[in-house]
Formats: structure tokens, C-alpha cells, sequence
């Protein structure tokens, strides 16, 4: 009975951090048509995709200090609630500083899930069973990709751009009452003894050493999504329902570079450093022909795919196996909060940045950035690669 009530926890985790992405990607989806709309232009799709990685960066430095200390049901079904809101009203277009403002809130919302998620995970299994699940709670994220371009397409498409928030907004509040009915009985994370306080654990090695790859990764990480349906309309002069083939082809390579994150670590000996250097490895290699310009679409389409998968191999590492080792110490959350902090950040730096590059300089400038970043954290892991 407990091992059934365990797995119906887990699978409605999934579903919710599912859902949060869902009310994240439509942005990127609806911004097209927003744009030719005349509700947004590309500096402020630039700004608020910006704004949400910067504010969703401090949030998961906050909340993930928060998490070890409130009990995970809490600090999910709340990040749900806010979330599903923020969604809704950004569906009845009020003022661009007020979807601003609004979008920003959907960032910290969501920042609130992640580092809880691990917590129950933590509680309801034991170390090596938890790592586990954790690898397969991971393709929550493209999985939220994927159901996100179909159903965002699907609904500007048939029904109007502003449904494309609201209906999101819908399906967290709905996950928000699942989480509390099945939950609750979580008990909160212990507070142990030797658990360590958040400035103290910024003079781990291993956490210094990784946040700077960790932050570079993140520059790429959130912007193929806010760029990817905007770069396949205006470079080669396609609609929204054509360039949703080749988006939607994005996330379901990253899933399987989600997916075959076990057959990795394994392979690699166990060395996850050794991982992310063959992920940053594929990032410079695939960024070198959209850098230049000469793709078509189904090949920008696959050099996109082998960055995301590649991303999300990284990702994987950096945010979700590396924290579970602090599990002893009570500083899952804590440590989870620190390194998608140093992501977010990095994304919130490069979707400010990208906003201004793309209009004056095209997207192969965003490109060429990627080369560089992809090659810079290939040296800084290379101790670390040695170290494991």
C-alpha cells in the first residue's frame, strides 16, 4: 500500500511540474502572433523572457532555502496556485508592464516546485532509489515542452492567442488541488544537525567549482525555448502551424537526451563532469552551422534538437543528481535553489542580451555565443572531470 501511495505521489509531481512548463512555453508560442498583434515587439519578448529567468533565478535561491525548513505540499500547491493566476490574467492582455509584472510572478511561482519536488522524492524513497526516480522525474521538463507547443498551437490556432494563458492557468490551479489531496501526508524534511546554512555552502568546492558551468549552460538552456518559434518564422519566412513541426521536433530530442542521462553517467564511469564536457562538446559542435547561416530548416531544426538534448544532459547533472548528495545533510533544496539560481541567472542574462543582439545583429550573433560559452565551460569542468 505505501509503495502504491508513494508512486501515485510521484506521478502527480510529474504531472505538476509538467503543467508549469506548459504555462511557460506558451509565451514562447504566442509571441508570433502577439507580435504581429502589436501587444508585444521582439525587445520586450527579449525583456520578459529576461525578466522571468532572473526572477525565477532569486526564487529558486529563496525557496530552495525556504524548502529544506516548509513542507514540500506547501510550497508546491502555493507555487501551483500563483502560477495558474498569473497565467489567466496575462490572457486578458492588460498594459505590457503589467504582463511584465505578471509573467515575473508566474517566474517566482514556479521556482517555488523543483527543490520541494526533490524533498519528497528524498523522503518517500532511499538514496539510490531516489536517484533513480529523480532521472525519470527529470523528462517532466521536455515532456512540459512538448505537450506545450502542441497545445499551445492547437489552441491560438483554433481558438484565439489569449487562451493560450488562460487555459495553462486552468491546469495548474487543477494540479494545485491534486497535490494537496494526495500530499499532505509528506512529512516535511528533517532538519538535521550537521545541515549546512546557504552562505556556508557557497565555500563547498564542488558547488564553486560548478556554478559558473552551471550558469553558462543556462544562457543556453531557457533561450532555444523563447527564441526557437520566433527564429524558425522570421528566418525562413514560415507561419506558426508550419514552424510548429520543426519546434516541435526540439523537445522531443531533448526527452531523449533526458532519458538516456542513465546510459551516460554509466558509460562515463560514473564521472557526471565527464557527462557535461560531452554535452558542451555537442553544444559548440551543433551551434557552428546556425552560426554560419547555412541551414535549411530541417537542419537548423536538428542542430537546435542536439543543443537542447545536449542542455538538457547537463542539466541534469548540474541541477538534479549533484544536489541528492547532500540528502545526508538535510541541504537538497538548498543546494538545488543554488545551482538553478546560477542557471536562471545565466538565462536571464542571455535573454536580455539576446533581445538587443537579435534586432541589430540577427540570430547568428546569439549563435556565435554559444560557441564561445560551450568551449570556455569545457575547460573550466576539466579538472573536475579528472577529480571523479
Amino acid at each position: 500500500m505505501k509503495t502504491k501511495r508513494n508512486f501515485l505521489i510521484f506521478v502527480i509531481c510529474y504531472l505538476a511540474y509538467t503543467a508549469i512548463y506548459i504555462a511557460r512555453l506558451n509565451l514562447s508560442m504566442a509571441s508570433p502572433e502577439m507580435i504581429n498583434a502589436g501587444i508585444l515587439d521582439s525587445v520586450e519578448v527579449g525583456l520578459l523572457g529576461s525578466g522571468f529567468s532572473v526572477v525565477y533565478a532569486f526564487g529558486r535561491f529563496i525557496n530552495g532555502n525556504l524548502g529544506d525548513r516548509v513542507a514540500p505540499y506547501v510550497m508546491i500547491s502555493t507555487g501551483l496556485l500563483i502560477c495558474g493566476i498569473s497565467n489567466i490574467l496575462i490572457g486578458f492582455f492588460p498594459p505590457f508592464y503589467c504582463i511584465m509584472i505578471l509573467w515575473m510572478t508566474n517566474a517566482f511561482a514556479q521556482s517555488m516546485l523543483w527543490s520541494s519536488v526533490l524533498c519528497i522524492i528524498s523522503s518517500i524513497y532511499d538514496e539510490k532509489k531516489a536517484k533513480k526516480m529523480t532521472s525519470y522525474m527529470v523528462t517532466s521538463v521536455a515532456v512540459g515542452n512538448i505537450l506545450g507547443i502542441i497545445a499551445s498551437t492547437f489552441i491560438i490556432t483554433n481558438f484565439g492567442v489569449n487562451l493560450a494563458f488562460i487555459i495553462p492557468g486552468g491546469i495548474t490551479l487543477l494540479m494545485c488541488t491534486f497535490i494537496l489531496l494526495t500530499a499532505r501526508n509528506v512529512k516535511p524534511v528533517e532538519f538535521k544537525k550537521n545541515h549546512s546554512s546557504v552562505l556556508s555552502l557557497f565555500s563547498d568546492r564542488d558547488i564553486k567549482i560548478t556554478l559558473l558551468p552551471a550558469m553558462l549552460h543556462g544562457v543556453m538552456k531557457d533561450n532555444i525555448s523563447v527564441w526557437m518559434t520566433v527564429y524558425f518564422v522570421d528566418k525562413f519566412s514560415i507561419n506558426l502551424a508550419q514552424s510548429t513541426f520543426f519546434v516541435l521536433f526540439i523537445p522531443v530530442i531533448g526527452f531523449f537526451g533526458r532519458t538516456i542521462y542513465p546510459l551516460c553517467y554509466k558509460l562515463s564511469g560514473e564521472r557526471e563532469h565527464l557527462v557535461s564536457c560531452f554535452g558542451f562538446l555537442v553544444c559548440a559542435l551543433a551551434s557552428i552551422p546556425l552560426f554560419t547561416g547555412f541551414v535549411n530548416p530541417f537542419t537548423a531544426a536538428l542542430c537546435l534538437s542536439l543543443i537542447y538534448a545536449a542542455v538538457s544532459v547537463i542539466n541534469t547533472t548540474m541541477l538534479s543528481i549533484f544536489p541528492l548528495q547532500f540528502a545526508k545533510s538535510g541541504n537538497v533544496s538548498s543546494v538545488s535553489g543554488i545551482m538553478d539560481f546560477a542557471t536562471y541567472f545565466g538565462a536571464g542574462i542571455g535573454s536580455f542580451i539576446y533581445g538587443f543582439m537579435i534586432k541589430h545583429l540577427g540570430y547568428s550573433s546569439m549563435y556565435f555565443t554559444w560557441i564561445v560559452i560551450s568551449v570556455i565551460s569545457l575547460f573550466l569542468l576539466k579538472p573536475l572531470c579528472k577529480k571523479n
